[in-house]
């Protein structure tokens, strides 16, 4: 998980049945500790809601809140949950110890993450969000600091602190958009109702860090990171990291749109996209074809391909006609006409303008 760290500040020597260690590090609503379950000899990590924390109604409901949407949650890129208390005051659960360390800790490493790393990481952590999802459980947070690496590179997500589970009234701060700035949705960073496409676009901005390391938006203060959430486009990776699969790059700008409904509708259609990522595919070679994918496509399992675009700017997708219909022929000018009429008529226009010009000063 993470090392231990050496402090004077106060930790409790016991908490229910678990000797703790040392302290890990500190959680969205309090500290987490490495402990000893003394019946079973078994390291865990607890996590304690801190005292200040647990005066408040609010925040003693989202911890609740936490516990619930872990324990309903048994899958191997998820923490489990093992057991849930309270003792003198002080609320706790004691969950799966990870040896190993967080994504966000990982990215800080001198050497940028592979490009296969980045694929089987992004895949577990769909994984992990498309079983949470099928619980009705919605992250909310996700963000390289909750996605735990095992030594075995076995991701592990965690830290469901401000997770919505459908059946369950909202508890969020009264007023607030609740989250880290850098990871939120466009509709989250207004405060709007959160669904699903919430957790696609924080794991789009994941991906996108997982490439360039750093994310797609940063600023000096929360709310100026909020409004380039919501109004601001990202940057191409492809334009920081050379060597970024095209493919992959469509898939984390698709993640990333600003409206939710133009996302990928599910985490299963994200996650079928990048089983067809091509690690060698990269932005600086010739655009492959929408026909180059079918045929590399019958080699995968699943299905006929999906074509992937990016509308940044509007619609991107251009015919290619000296491909598709030779010059001469009627369809080629159908095709023209068909994309291009608007601007053959201005075209035409201008001529007319143009020639009613030279006759009038010859």
């Amino acid at each position: 998980m993470k090392g231990i760290e050496t402090t004077t500040r106060w930790m409790p020597e016991t908490i229910g049945n678990y000797k703790i260690i040392g302290r890990l590090g500190k959680g969205g609503m309090g500290d987490i500790y490495k402990a000893v379950q003394k019946s079973l000899n078994r390291t865990v990590a607890v996590k304690v809601l801190s005292p200040q924390m647990g005066r408040s109604e609010e925040f003693t409901k989202r911890f609740d809140i936490e516990a619930k949407a872990i324990s309903l949650l048994q899958h191997q890129n998820i923490v489990s949950i093992f057991e849930f208390g309270e003792e003198s005051g002080l609320k706790y659960f004691a969950m799966q110890y990870v040896d190993g360390e967080d994504l966000g800790k990982k990215l800080l490493h001198k050497k940028p993450l592979a490009i296969s790393d980045v694929i089987d990481y992004s895949k577990q952590i769909c994984r992990a969000l498309r079983y949470a999802h099928n619980k009705d459980v919605i992250h909310r947070d996700i963000k390289p600091q909750n996605v735990l690496i095992d030594k075995n590179n076995i991701c592990r997500l965690t830290d469901f602190g401000i997770a919505k589970i459908y059946a369950e009234t909202n508890i969020t701060m009264t007023g607030v958009a609740v989250g880290t700035p850098e990871y939120m949705s466009p509709e989250q960073a207004e405060g709007d109702v959160l669904d699903a496409q919430t957790d696609i676009y924080s794991l789009g901005i994941v991906m996108y860090e997982m490439l360039t390391r750093r994310p797609p938006f940063t600023g000096t203060n929360p709310v100026a990171i909020a409004y380039k959430q919501v109004h601001e486009l990202p940057i191409p990776p492809s334009a920081i990291r050379k060597d970024t699969p095209k493919r992959l790059e469509l898939i984390v700008l698709k993640s990333l749109k600003k409206n939710r409904m133009e996302r990928y509708k599910s985490v299963e259609t994200l996650l079928d996209d990048l089983d067809t990522v091509d690690i060698n595919e990269q932005i600086g070679k010739p655009t492959i074809s929408l026909k180059a994918h079918k045929r590399e496509s019958k080699t995968l399992p699943g299905g006929p391909e999906r074509r992937i675009t990016d509308r940044r700017s509007g619609d991107r997708r251009h015919h290619d006609f000296s491909v598709q219909y030779p010059i001469t022929s009627f369809q080629f000018w159908v095709d023209v006409w068909y994309s291009q009429g608007i601007s053959l008529i201005l075209i035409g226009i201008l001529t007319i303008l143009f020639i009613l010009h030279l006759i009038r000063y010859h």
